[in-house]
């Protein structure tokens, strides 16, 4: 398992759609990368990519970015994307704190991330990506219109992100603690990750937000 992960890190470097947050060019490399100046829709600790793949199938017209700290995960996606040849849609390498470094500001249309690390110990709630430092960057990224779309299995983080997007004064476009016993949501929202797929198995309810700014 260490040297498939390896391999996967070695080739990850080499994939056309992939790159690096640690370049200092990055910003323009990604403006290059894409055909048409639209605006981005962003998939934060994309992990393999599910989102950011299959809204680029359905919307071939619109730009797409993956983003995780872990190239292992990130293969998956892009090489996904190239064997669907899908020339909207690209993977980054880093962390989600330098978003404003690589983003200009009013730059990104729509954000989802599914299924993050709750980071359950309070010493920690800091590096959650719903928490008043992400939201700081999403603000300013993100279009006046823009929308956050959040998902998760954990009660406690659910409950953590509408305190603080309360706290925030944002706008709640839908919030539901059972999202497949709604059929009223944003088509986006019902997309599967891979692992989104285990927990409905076990039983688990799937918790969802939407909102802006």
């Amino acid at each position: 398992m260490a040297r498939t992960k390896q391999r996967r890190l070695l080739k990850v470097k080499q994939l056309p759609n992939v790159f690096s947050s640690h370049n200092p060019d990055v910003k323009e490399i990604i403006q290059n990368f894409f055909k048409s100046n639209n605006l981005f829709t962003l998939e934060i600790g994309c992990g393999h990519g599910d989102y950011s793949t299959e809204l680029a199938k359905k919307f071939p017209g619109r730009n797409f970015i993956g983003i995780d700290v872990k190239g292992a995960r990130v293969f998956h996606g892009a090489m996904n994307a190239l064997e669907a040849k899908l020339d909207n849609v690209a993977f980054i390498v880093g962390k989600a704190e330098k978003l404003y470094e690589i983003f200009p500001l009013k730059s990104v249309d729509e954000i989802y991330i599914p299924f993050p690390d709750p980071h359950v110990r309070r010493a920690n709630h800091n590096r959650r990506l719903i928490s008043p430092t992400f939201l700081n960057i999403f603000r300013q990224i993100l279009i006046d219109s823009g929308t956050v779309h959040f998902k998760t299995d954990n009660k406690r983080l659910y409950e953590y992100a509408l305190t603080t997007i309360s706290d925030f004064e944002c706008k709640i476009l839908y919030a539901t603690d059972n999202l497949y016993n709604n059929d009223d949501v944003n088509p986006g929202s019902m997309i599967t990750t891979l692992y989104e797929k285990h927990y409905i198995k076990d039983g688990r309810k799937i918790l969802y937000l939407c909102f802006r700014f």
